[in-house]
């Protein structure tokens, strides 16, 4: 049975909420700690030799900071663009495009790069922040810039038919966005679930419930919805996707 969708919430083309560490970093909670997952899954499907793209990088760019953060860098060249502005960078391996919606304008990213595709191209928690029609041109850009057999990683919210986030424009369930990443020309090799919530634990077997009962002598239900959320993508509040372009 498919789900209800209640009317979008506003007549916004885009909403640019931007995760801050400053204001988001002060509790511990599901959402949260979740993000840093998604940038160390990330970081272990990059390569040294990738050129990587990073839509919706943020102000702070925590994956460009993660991939060079030590003396040998987890990436050949990091791009990163934002809708917001970004503040220049000096550093070697990294270009920014602040005010820009690559969407619209993924042929200028190539042209920059005299039509070199990227290895990797990177949106976590973005395309929820746009209307179904600039979420198909985010996912045809994505593949315009990716090499044949490039990986693409994006997360965002399962759409449950229930809850909505206040600044998200359009959550989609699972089945209505796989359905967009196909039609894109992309095969989804990999779904992972990111949190969840602890009551789903019911639907695990024995083994899984009596791991969470002895881990959840330590960790709090916030902490246990992440580590559990990857086996159970079916069930999980958001959804990590591996998705690589065909050849």
């Amino acid at each position: 049975m498919p789900l209800s969708r209640k009317i979008e919430r506003d007549a916004r083309d885009y909403d640019t909420t931007q995760l801050h560490s400053s204001g988001h970093g002060r509790t511990l909670h599901r959402d949260y700690s979740a993000h840093f997952f998604r940038w160390s899954f990330a970081r272990r499907l990059i390569k040294k030799t990738d050129e990587v793209l990073d839509i919706g990088c943020g102000v702070e760019k925590p994956l460009c900071r993660i991939l060079f953060a030590n003396a040998m860098p987890c990436a050949k060249s990091y791009t990163g663009v934002d809708l917001n502005k970004l503040k220049p960078t000096d550093h070697q391996h990294s270009t920014l495009h602040g005010e820009f919606n690559v969407a619209e304008r993924y042929k200028e990213l190539l042209k920059e790069r005299r039509g070199k595709p990227f290895d990797v191209v990177v949106h976590l928690e973005v395309i929820e922040h746009m209307k179904v029609e600039h979420g198909r041109k985010l996912l045809k850009a994505c593949h315009e810039v990716l090499k044949p057999g490039g990986l693409m990683l994006m997360s965002t919210p399962c759409y449950d038919g229930r809850r909505h986030a206040a600044n998200h424009i359009h959550e989609y369930t699972v089945i209505e966005l796989q359905k967009a990443v196909v039609k894109a020309g992309f095969v989804v090799v990999k779904r992972f679930g990111t949190f969840m919530d602890i009551k789903e634990l019911k639907r695990g077997d024995a083994t899984v419930q009596d791991v969470a009962r002895r881990l959840g002598a330590y960790f709090d239900n916030d902490a246990l919805a992440n580590i559990f959320g990857p086996l159970f993508p079916d069930h999980a509040r958001n959804n990590v996707w591996v998705c690589r372009r065909e050849k």
